[in-house]
């Protein structure tokens, strides 16, 4: 199992511990017909509904799934946490994490 992290650095990641975070988690793994649930089963934990949930089967005979989880209006050890538990689900492979602070857009 393999992961990494982008976090905003700087004045940026000042402001993401004071106020709210956006969270993109990109996640690979074997097709299993539980593994959504258990990827969703952290984020429901901590009280955070998902902003958007995708996922797809990309290998070319299916066996692999990719799922785009993405947060938004979260504090920055929320986001902590939910990569952390992203990345101990049973069958994860992979877990990339993009987190910044939010903007008022």
């Amino acid at each position: 199992m393999t992961s990494s992290v982008v976090s905003a650095t700087g004045a940026a990641n000042a402001h993401a511990q004071r106020g709210t975070v956006r969270a993109f988690f990109f996640i690979s793994a074997p097709a299993d017909p539980g593994l959504l649930a258990r990827l969703i089963e952290p984020v429901a934990k901590l009280g955070t509904v998902p902003a958007r949930v995708h996922a797809s089967r990309e290998s070319g005979d299916g066996t692999e799934l990719t799922v785009d989880l993405r947060l938004a209006g979260v504090a920055p050890r929320t986001a902590d946490l939910v990569g952390r538990a992203l990345r101990a689900v049973v069958g994860v492979r992979q877990v990339r994490a993009v987190v910044e602070p939010e903007t008022g857009d």
